[in-house]
């Protein structure tokens, strides 16, 4: 085993170890503070002495309760995607963590083009402004901010946050929570302890649950029954991230298959490189090395070299869509390098689709009484 894997078994729970909870006994302090500190802020936004905010249009939150990756920006592709395919005008709002743009409002995509380079739009709302035609995406820590400016200049009837479950400054019409199985089934602790950015009971603010990272639907069920203890009347689904094709700098794609009997070096700067490993073997590559970054790692001309070294041991490289819009293109030149495309599957579909477009409702009405006053205009014209 790993560094890295032992230390995710133990902040996930899995070691039952007296020795090592007294070593970390400090840790479990600091996530009492912590909690405490969270709890503080939420009462106090409950209570009025922060204000929380609306925007005229209809608001989705795309989070998750815990650090790390749990599948939050393809989740908000596959809404986004869903919401424009039904004639819903729908942005992306985005914190753009770790990006360099020090704008109150940074628009990265106004939907016909990618207005802002990598460093200034961060690596998560630039990948989605290059994914999603005729998606507006833009990017601040002042979301009611960037809201307002989509809602003046694209006419927006219904906006996405990305990664919103802890931004309870802005009011929404939908909460969509990520539930990692792993942390449903784990005996979990707050940060620093543990991976929960606040306390498992605040789930109960959410609208809709998707339960990410399932081996089968029993497992899906015996985790709906303990959201159920905390949250009734809960909407469940269950989803996991499917691997779709390959695509190259260009663009070209190629299916799966090409990776069958494959030497191959992965690398990645996700929350989750063992994940996006496994699921190359799963595929039938030969995982020969594995080079792993901090999440939202920004490439150096040091790693590009050790890359380019563990590239003369393999047939290929693969990495993620996240790395792929990162990396040099100069340096993507004569290298057989691919990113893994992936996309939500979702468990009952047709019913989560139904569900979300009846949610957003209004904001889809709203838009058709808007194309018929437009429209009417436009024929008297």
């Amino acid at each position: 085993m790993n560094l890295r894997s032992f230390f995710e078994k133990l902040i996930y729970g899995k070691y039952d170890n007296k020795y090592l909870k007294i070593a970390l006994f400090p840790l479990f302090l600091l996530s009492l503070l912590f909690g405490v500190i969270v709890q503080i802020r939420r009462r106090l936004y409950q209570i009025g002495v922060f204000e929380s905010k609306g925007l005229s249009c209809k608001v989705i939150s795309v989070g998750n309760i815990s650090l790390g990756g749990s599948g939050k920006t393809p989740t908000t592709y596959y809404v986004a995607k869903l919401l424009k395919e039904n004639d819903i005008r729908v942005g992306v709002l985005s914190r753009g963590y770790k990006s360099k743009g020090n704008r109150k409002i940074n628009l990265v995509s106004d939907g016909d083009h990618v207005l802002l380079g990598l460093r200034e739009s961060g690596d998560e709302p630039y990948m989605l402004a290059k994914k999603l035609e005729g998606v507006p995406v833009l990017a601040s820590k002042d979301r009611y901010r960037l809201g307002q400016y989509a809602i003046s200049r694209f006419n927006s009837r219904a906006l996405i946050l990305d990664d919103g479950f802890q931004h309870i400054r802005l009011n929404r019409d939908l909460d969509i929570l990520l539930v990692d199985s792993r942390v449903m089934s784990g005996r979990n602790h707050l940060f620093p302890r543990g991976i929960l950015r606040e306390p498992l009971k605040n789930i109960k603010r959410a609208d809709v649950f998707l339960i990410t990272r399932v081996k089968d639907p029993e497992e899906c069920k015996e985790l709906g029954l303990v959201i159920r203890r905390i949250k009734e009347d809960a909407e469940i689904f269950c989803g996991n991230l499917r691997a779709k094709d390959l695509i190259d700098q260009s663009g070209e794609r190629k299916g799966l298959d090409y990776l069958r009997g494959k030497r191959v070096l992965a690398f990645s700067g996700i929350a989750n490189p063992e994940y996006f490993t496994t699921s190359l073997k799963a595929l039938g590559a030969i995982v020969v090395e594995e080079l792993i970054f901090s999440d939202h790692h920004w490439y150096s001309s040091k790693d590009y070299k050790r890359i380019e070294e563990s590239l003369k041991k393999v047939n290929l490289g693969v990495t993620t869509e996240k790395d792929m819009v990162k990396l040099d293109r100069s340096f993507l030149d004569n290298l057989e390098i691919f990113a893994l495309s992936i996309e939500l599957c979702v468990d009952k579909e047709e019913e989560f689709k139904e569900l979300l477009l009846a949610r957003v409702g209004e904001a889809y009405l709203n838009e058709q009484e808007y194309s018929c006053i437009h429209g009417s205009r436009r024929d008297h014209m």
